[in-house]
């Protein structure tokens, strides 16, 4: 009970803290465009078409100026349901669970679903951080979970914690699944496929929950110390609900079945509305190559360089680092970096959503807490990855695409 209270306190402390940044970075750029705007500076396109950025007094375009991107696509299924063919693209978790918030909110549009999506967000958040620092401090020490906390809550692109993406609400799915498989007892192998399926049900790429749902099934019930402690029948009861992890997908294919007529209709919004192809990763390497030699201004070839470098750099992290974490942490980053990798944009910016992607990654930020025990990691790295959080956050709120 005390270990408990100590992470709700610890996940406290950085979570406020960077909600606190947040608001105020938010605050002081919207004043700041805004200022532009009346003094006839030149301003970003982007964000003179965000809704009430006309607004004389300011204060909805300062309440709507995280309405960007993919927000906007959950709010409207979250309103409308599947209306638009290509928001079938979005599994539905999400969206069903900001519905029943912005019902409750009001039900207007879009006021009611985007503020829900934000409070889900931010709520899911605060537990994942709490989930996070329970995990690394038992497999760990709770230095390295207090590290991890800052760094995660910190990096560059930490900022889709904040916003009504799916993120928040995936990562809390995946910390859950890690810690219940940590505990073992014959209904955690239960809870952890429930967990499988809706973080599937979230994104089809929760099916890589079943990597460490195996390892650790093998380590406990199949080494040669253990293999005899365990019947027969509790090694069943043990493997049968990794069959639920997958079943999100289903689920979601069902439903297209039976709304849609085409349970693979998400597919093929994927590849012809989004440009979304699957690619083994050693093949995105050369779309990647082609589009710096395709590049048609600097603004394009800075956006690549930018998705290539944050996309470079956990995966560096994970390389260097997987023999100082377990082996179920490694082999899940690496089965979910591959997912992802597998599936790039065919236009020219293959890489487009990449680091955001791998901001799921959770154990890279507990490779890099344990590098932080080096004071002088911890002074170097801590800073440069907050500087970027603020700087994304301050083109996200501009309308700038960061990821």
């Amino acid at each position: 009970m005390q270990d408990r209270r100590i992470a709700w306190k610890e996940a406290a402390r950085v979570f406020f803290l960077s909600r606190v940044i947040l608001l105020v970075i938010t605050m002081l750029t919207v004043l700041s465009v805004e200022l532009l705007q009346y003094s006839n500076a030149g301003i970003p396109a982007r964000y003179l078409s965000m809704l009430y950025s006309h607004d004389a007094a300011g204060r909805n375009i300062l309440l709507f100026s995280w309405y960007h991107w993919d927000a906007a696509h959950f709010v409207s299924i979250s309103a409308r349901g599947y209306a638009d063919r290509a928001n079938t693209a979005f599994f539905p978790l999400w969206p069903l669970l900001q519905n029943i918030a912005g019902l409750l909110l009001g039900g207007a549009y879009p006021d009611s679903y985007y503020i829900a999506g934000l409070l889900l967000s931010n709520l899911c958040f605060y537990i994942v951080l709490v989930l996070l620092y329970e995990l690394i401090a038992a497999d760990f020490d709770a230095c390295t979970a207090r590290r991890a906390l800052f760094y995660l809550s910190f990096a560059p692109y930490a900022l889709f914690f904040f916003a009504g993406y799916t993120e928040s609400l995936f990562l809390l799915l995946c910390v859950a699944t890690f810690l219940v498989l940590r505990r073992g007892g014959a209904r955690d192998w239960w809870f952890a496929g429930l967990l499988g399926f809706l973080a599937s049900l979230t994104r089809s790429s929760g099916v890589a929950l079943a990597i460490p749902y195996l390892v650790l099934y093998f380590q406990r019930f199949w080494v040669p110390t253990q293999r005899l402690q365990f019947s027969l029948r509790e090694k069943l009861n043990a493997l049968a609900p990794i069959v639920l992890i997958p079943a999100g997908v289903v689920a979601y294919l069902v439903y297209l079945y039976f709304a849609k007529g085409d349970p693979f209709i998400f597919g093929a919004v994927e590849k012809y509305y989004w440009h979304r192809h699957f690619s083994l990763p050693w093949a995105t390497l050369s779309l990647i190559w082609r589009a710096f030699f395709s590049v048609t201004s600097s603004v394009h070839f800075w956006g690549e360089s930018v998705a290539f470098v944050f996309t470079l750099i956990p995966l560096l992290i994970l390389g260097f680092g997987w023999r100082r974490i377990p082996l179920h942490y490694a082999l899940f980053s690496l089965v979910l970096a591959a997912l992802s990798l597998s599936f790039p944009i065919e236009t020219d910016s293959p890489l487009l959503s990449q680091p955001r992607y791998l901001l799921m990654l959770f154990p890279v930020a507990v490779i890099a807490a344990l590098w932080g025990e080096n004071r002088r990691f911890h002074r170097v790295y801590l800073p440069l990855s907050a500087g970027c959080f603020l700087t994304f956050t301050i083109l996200f709120v501009c309308g700038q695409w960061v990821a």
